[in-house]
């Protein structure tokens, strides 16, 4: 409850400040709430999980719980780290010296990281069934969908890492260090009410893709409000490199991250440098504007086109009819099989066994 509480506050303070950080918010109280969402999933860990997967249903097991701890941990010591300005850039400047050491440090917890979630895969997984190449979809999804939304997951988890690493300012950097925990932890949540029984895989996959996209609307819409700078397309090309890197080039997470992780921290701190010096003021409104508006176009079309199926009007009605009562002919062999045990208790006859039935209801 208390997690879920700090989303929603934070959420707020992004759409009116601008920041889910604000400045007249006291440092300890943020970090209190932020350690909150170390705690909720460590506190998991007490609850029995079975080690093996279903792959009927996005159902939460041991390996997958393990991961989004150590996720989880990833955003919330890099958003604490920034919220009390502890990163060189931000205790000594945004020079040569701070820099590099800034990069050497949160190569250094991404390549951490990177590592455990290998030992976690090697005890308790496999490599080739990973959490979203394997991961079941409903019904009406078709396979070339389902291509298109696995690659969108896979982009949003490299764009999740980047977003850990972004140096500036605690009303900034701590905003993007803290935003993939909506979806880091609302996937465990919704898998563990999918376990549960509450819901089917199309609850989960529509509130994963809405936190998921939670990120690009916060950057565009909360925190740019209608500005757009030339870092919003570095930083965008970084983010489409990093994933073709990997994905078709078959880069190692080491060597990748080695060289992304400076990359990122280099782009955001020169190029709005580079921008300032080259780009006159008077040519920065309407321009920037328009800018602006095509690059939050293309988001929306994108993200609507890729996660549509989720939405569809199809997806809820075939939703409902797993969860629709009994058909006529289920009652109708209720009311027969009724009828049998009316008259077998009157007249002594034998039950033949012929009305049973998984679905009769007596």
């Amino acid at each position: 409850m208390l997690s879920l509480l700090n989303f929603l506050l934070r959420i707020y303070y992004a759409v009116r400040y601008g920041t889910s950080f604000p400045p007249f918010e006291s440092k300890t109280f943020a970090c209190g709430c932020t350690l909150i969402h170390a705690a909720l999933p460590l506190s998991s860990m007490f609850l029995p999980l079975p080690a093996k997967r279903n792959f009927n249903l996005p159902m939460i097991w041991l390996e997958f719980r393990l991961h989004s701890i150590l996720f989880s941990c990833r955003h919330v010591v890099c958003t604490v780290v920034t919220i009390l300005e502890l990163w060189p850039t931000q205790a000594f400047g945004q020079t040569a010296g701070p820099m590099m050491a800034e990069c050497v440090l949160k190569a250094g917890i991404v390549l951490s990281v990177v590592k455990f979630a290998h030992i976690i895969t090697e005890t308790h997984g496999s490599r080739e069934q990973r959490t979203t190449n394997a991961m079941p979809y409903p019904e009406n999804v078709s396979l070339e969908e389902q291509v298109a939304i696995k690659r969108e997951y896979t982009k949003k988890q490299f764009g999740a890492t980047m977003m850990a690493v972004f140096p500036g300012s605690t009303a900034f950097a701590a905003t993007f260090a803290f935003a993939p925990l909506y979806a880091i932890q609302a996937a465990p949540f919704m898998m563990t009410l999918v376990r549960k029984g509450k819901c089917g895989s199309l609850a989960y996959h529509c509130v994963y893709a809405t936190c998921l996209t939670y990120p690009v609307c916060l950057y565009h819409v909360f925190v740019r409000r209608g500005n757009f700078f030339f870092v919003d397309v570095a930083i965008g090309a970084v983010y489409m490199l990093t994933y073709n890197l990997r994905i078709h080039r078959r880069w190692t997470n080491e060597i990748l991250w080695s060289v992304i992780v400076p990359l990122v921290v280099m782009v955001w701190i020169y190029i709005p440098q580079l921008e300032e010096a080259l780009v006159p003021v008077t040519m920065r409104s309407n321009l920037y504007f328009g800018l602006w508006l095509v690059l939050v176009g293309r988001e929306v079309f994108h993200h609507a086109r890729t996660f549509a199926p989720f939405f569809s009007k199809k997806s809820f009605s075939e939703n409902d009819s797993k969860t629709r009562l009994p058909t006529c002919k289920n009652h109708s062999h209720d009311f027969l099989r009724r009828m049998c045990m009316h008259a077998r208790t009157h007249a002594s006859i034998p039950d033949s066994g012929a009305f049973k039935s998984p679905s009769a209801r007596i």
